[in-house]
């Protein structure tokens, strides 16, 4: 009598973990197109490549102090406040950034060991004079934090850190939109911080 009800659930059930697998290959894909295009975006005509570090970036609790913040910066880049949310919550720890980006220059990761070995031991202006002796072309070195979206999923925000030198950098939130026909578009972003 309760066989069919039994099978039913026991399938239903089995079928909850791929769909979650799915969804999650989906914000990958998601989260690659909105890194590439922003990227990209950001390239100067003269860039011959781009060095990402391999860590995630993106301190939701020094970004956000406040609910006043968080309302200035969504009303600054005209974001629904659920892709913040969501944006807050993916980094909420760091991870490892081991992505296939389609990029319009060559790039490389710059893992922790490479980074020890430029900077660790050195005054900070012989560091960067070894980053760029290594990766000649590059216009710094790009931390990209985890990408959050609204519920739609057509509207992103990302963090980005670019350090170029011992006293120059900055901190960016950025807004992007899922155009009609496939792809995002920058449509905003506020400086966070900026050292020149």
């Amino acid at each position: 009598m309760f066989r069919p009800a039994l099978s039913f659930l026991i399938a239903a059930l089995l079928l909850v973990p791929i769909a979650g697998a799915q969804a999650a290959a989906s914000y990958a894909e998601r989260e690659l197109g909105v890194w590439s295009t922003l990227i990209n975006h950001g390239l100067d005509a003269d860039a011959k490549m781009v060095v990402l570090a391999e860590q995630t970036s993106g301190d939701p609790a020094r970004i956000a102090r406040d609910a006043a913040t968080v309302d200035t910066i969504v009303k600054q880049l005209d974001v629904p406040k659920s892709a913040f949310d969501d944006w807050q919550r993916r980094n909420a720890r760091l991870d490892h950034i081991d992505a296939s980006l389609s990029l319009n220059v060559s790039y490389q990761v710059l893992d922790a060991k490479t980074r020890k070995e430029l900077f660790d031991g050195v005054v900070p202006g012989t560091g960067w004079e070894n980053f760029f002796k290594r990766y000649p072309g590059a216009p710094g070195i790009l931390r990209i934090s985890h990408v959050g979206f609204d519920d739609t999923l057509s509207h992103a925000l990302v963090y980005v850190e670019h350090e170029c030198g011992a006293e120059c950098g900055a901190g960016h939130l950025f807004h992007l939109a899922l155009r009609a026909g496939g792809g995002w578009e920058v449509k905003g972003g506020v400086t966070v911080w900026m050292v020149k």
